[in-house]
């Protein structure tokens, strides 16, 4: 094990191959190492051990060993990285997007709420705002659903990550309390997708809800 040895030595037989961002390793409590990495940005090339490190002879075996585990590490924290900035990329669209399709629902759960205490003089004028308010609610969430189906693009590039998603959409400043995210299979094909589907059963719930109510009335044009 690595932790047997002197790291501090076995770093400096390495100086010369060490990843640029490294700045330190040293023994924690747990008989393992822990390496210390400037930030990584997810812009920088994919953290590859030197080819030439096993074949240098000047290179102890816990030496090599070390770098292995200082790359695997580095590989590790350069890969969260690029998640973090991929899912911060999206956030401005996706954050809008929400907050559109947000206001679109109030406004279409108002209109249909404003139904139970519209007089029959208003009723035609009161139906209008609903369908234009169902309207509404129906572009914002296609438009939502195309964030989505990015975010979970996003989601399943960086499948292997350390990160759980929580930690990811944490660290790229994304509050998704309430937010309509689906599955990678809820955005292939032609079929509805999450945020449509349930919209278009509340739009149907209303419309059904119209009828009966024109059925019970005798009065055909509330149908």
């Amino acid at each position: 094990m690595i932790s047997l040895y002197d790291v501090t030595k076995l770093a400096e037989q390495a100086a010369a191959y060490h990843h640029p961002h490294f700045q330190g390793v040293a023994k924690t409590e747990y008989n393992s190492v822990s390496f210390t990495f400037a930030a990584f940005t997810g812009l920088e090339k994919e953290p590859v051990l030197p080819r030439e490190v096993r074949t240098d002879s000047r290179l102890s075996d816990a030496a090599c060993d070390l770098l292995e585990e200082e790359y695997r590490e580095a590989r590790n924290l350069w890969y969260d990285a690029g998640y973090v900035r991929a899912l911060t990329n999206l956030r401005p669209a996706a954050t809008q997007a929400w907050g559109t399709f947000d206001q679109a629902r109030t406004q279409l759960d108002e209109a249909f709420a404003a139904l139970a205490t519209t007089d029959d003089t208003h009723w035609h004028a009161a139906v209008s705002r609903l369908v234009t308010a169902q309207d509404q609610a129906l572009k914002a969430a296609r438009a939502w659903d195309e964030q989505a189906a990015a975010l979970v693009e996003v989601n399943e590039k960086f499948l292997y990550s350390d990160l759980s998603r929580r930690d990811a959409y944490a660290r790229a400043g994304l509050d998704t309390t309430g937010w309509v995210i689906g599955d990678s299979y809820d955005y292939r094909g032609y079929g509805e997708r999450p945020l449509v589907r349930q919209m278009s059963a509340v739009i149907t719930q209303q419309r059904e809800h119209l009828q009966t109510v024109a059925s019970l009335t005798g009065d055909r044009a509330r149908s």
